[in-house]
């Protein structure tokens, strides 16, 4: 991904015959930015040894960095006029004929400033000092594109006037001397000296720049394991996304055709798993020419690259995915909570609040009494270990990754409905001693099968419910729970009828929702719930801090790839009986 830095440039050496117009492309000025590790100031260093010439002849200008049209193509940088002032460089751009250009062509003869921003790649970069005071400074970059925009981010640098004290590279020096300033530049880069034999060889020669840094390479490779910290700023977005984070959303694209990555991801996108890997090494400064995908991928896994956390991303999209797509039907009649550790959850409810009584008349109030309740119920740790091949990542076998990744987080889904389900079917034993469905507790209905008037009874016990100091509590039902075996005579029963007299409309209609859970082990038994928002019966509780299931990876010792773990912090249990009512059925 190309980075931005902007700057202006002025009438005062505009050519309206000629169309042209002095900009300053970049200067030194630090432009603060941010990566993982928080802000930082980044610097370019605009002299002719950090600046790679390339493209600087071909160079265009766009309108606001847009690159989908033609009609976004404003101009191009004139061959020959990039040029060298201290602490900045500076170029003359030739104006397109268009409607855009002629447009920015008046406004530099009514005398406006425009802003001109330049695109680049930064391909080495030093970093000095900590943060919040970090520096990075790009030593070897490469300017991609230069841009006209409305509003500049660097102000250091102003309009353009004829002054003195310039180097110019241009068609003028000769090829030769083009060549000894990249060469030269290059082993200043990688810490070698002019002196050194392979420098006064590859000058000596004629040895092309290509051929030089490719011989660069492999005598770094074999002199030292690193030459300097490299910073790679590629892969960012507006400093708010990391590379890793970028390589994951390229690598679902490949996993997930449905998928759309953001634009900072598909300069990755279509890579292999070994190609990534080659990138992760990269940016940790690791050495790669010649390796075969084998190697890569081996040496990306046990080193500190960012390849397993790219893979560890990826699964964990892949699962959450799924373990959202299919959430536990039970978990509408339930509140959600968190738990600060693995100790029993104790719930203290306040129950029987006391009436108001009048006051006489010396003002004198009497003091009342709260009942309370405790119901209590643990979070425990689920999990499982699966492993991705290094065989699968060499043949780049993406489709099991993700369809493993996927199982797991229906995996994942189906535990919690199963944990849900069976705290309803086994009926257990509450803190009073009674079962949750008992007749103590009043919520268990005279079996009949599901219909009409056999909701209505049921409704009428919950609103029938009273708390320990016999007030009424009076909830009224949101859900109708059936198992699979129920649900078409569910349906029916809250089914809107277009009813001629108003005695044969349904009185359920649009007032309750249907929950069907096919792992209710009773075929006849459907409940009546109570909205969890107006009285607490059943509760699910994640650790806090983990809202759902939790990866972590290691590169594999007894298995050869990664080795990854879901973890799910999950508990249930029931808090009040008088949210729910059951009917054993016909």
């Amino acid at each position: 991904m190309k980075n931005i830095r902007s700057s202006f440039s002025g009438s005062r050496t505009l050519d309206v015959a000629a169309r042209t117009v002095e900009v300053v492309l970049a200067t030194e000025t630090p432009v603060r930015r941010r990566d993982a590790l928080g802000q930082y100031d980044e610097v370019l260093r605009c002299s002719p040894d950090a600046l790679v010439p390339d493209r600087l002849d071909v160079l265009p200008v766009l309108d606001s960095h847009r690159s989908g049209e033609m009609a976004d193509r404003l101009g191009q940088v004139v061959p020959g006029s990039v040029r060298f002032e201290p602490g900045r460089i500076v170029a003359t751009v030739r104006l397109a004929r268009s409607e855009k250009a002629d447009a920015l062509l008046q406004e530099l003869q009514d005398g406006a400033t425009l802003g001109v921003s330049v695109g680049y790649q930064i391909l080495t970069a030093v970093e000095t000092g900590k943060a919040p005071a970090r520096t990075i400074t790009a030593s070897l970059w490469q300017a991609l594109e230069a841009s006209f925009v409305a509003i500049p981010a660097d102000p250091a640098a102003r309009t353009r006037s004829a002054e003195t004290g310039e180097i110019r590279m241009s068609h003028e020096s000769s090829t030769s001397d083009r060549r000894a300033v990249e060469i030269l530049a290059a082993a200043r880069i990688a810490k070698i000296d002019a002196t050194d034999e392979i420098v006064t060889r590859a000058l000596a020669d004629g040895t092309s720049v290509t051929d030089f840094r490719s011989q660069l390479l492999d005598v770094l490779a074999s002199r030292q394991p690193h030459i300097h910290t490299q910073i790679e700023t590629r892969g960012m977005q507006d400093g708010n996304r990391t590379r890793a984070e970028a390589m994951t959303d390229a690598l679902l694209t490949r996993m997930n055709p449905a998928h759309r990555p953001a634009p900072d991801a598909r300069e990755f996108v279509g890579l292999s798993a070994a190609e990534l890997a080659r990138q992760c090494l990269h940016a940790r400064g690791e050495q790669t020419h010649g390796m075969a995908p084998g190697a890569l991928v081996t040496r990306a896994l046990h080193t500190t690259s960012d390849f397993p956390l790219v893979l560890a991303n990826a699964a964990t999209k892949q699962l959450q995915t799924a373990y959202a797509s299919v959430p536990a039907a039970l978990r509408r009649i339930a509140r959600e909570s968190t738990a600060r550790n693995f100790r029993p959850k104790m719930s203290v409810r306040l129950d029987g609040p006391p009436k108001l009584v009048p006051v006489n008349e010396h003002g004198e109030y009497k003091r009342g009494t709260w009942f309370e309740a405790a119901e209590s119920y643990s979070v425990a740790t689920f999990g499982r270990v699966f492993a991705i091949s290094r065989a699968a990542l060499i043949n780049d076998d993406l489709g099991a990754f993700a369809e493993a990744a996927a199982r797991m987080g229906q995996v994942v889904s189906t535990l919690e409905a199963e944990l849900l389900s069976s705290l309803l079917s086994s009926n257990p034993v509450m803190s009073d001693g009674n079962a949750l469905f008992s007749t103590p507790h009043r919520n268990v209905a005279a079996a009949t099968a599901l219909s009409v008037p056999a909701i209505g009874a049921a409704r009428t016990l919950m609103r029938r419910q009273v708390d320990q100091a016999s007030h009424l509590v009076n909830v009224s039902p949101r859900y109708l729970v059936v198992p699979v075996e129920l649900e078409m005579a569910g349906e029916q029963a809250i089914a809107e009828i277009a009813a001629a007299r108003p005695d044969d409309a349904n009185p359920f209609a649009g007032r309750l929702e249907l929950v069907v859970e096919p792992r209710l082990v009773d075929p006849k038994a459907w409940y009546l719930a109570a909205d969890p928002a107006a009285i607490v019966g059943l509760e699910y509780a994640y650790l806090e801090g983990q809202p759902g299931p939790y990866i972590e990876t290691r590169s594999g010792f007894d298995v050869d790839g990664v080795e990854i773990k879901v973890r799910h912090d999950f508990g249930a249990g029931w808090l009040d009986w008088r949210g729910i009512v059951r009917n054993p059925g016909e």
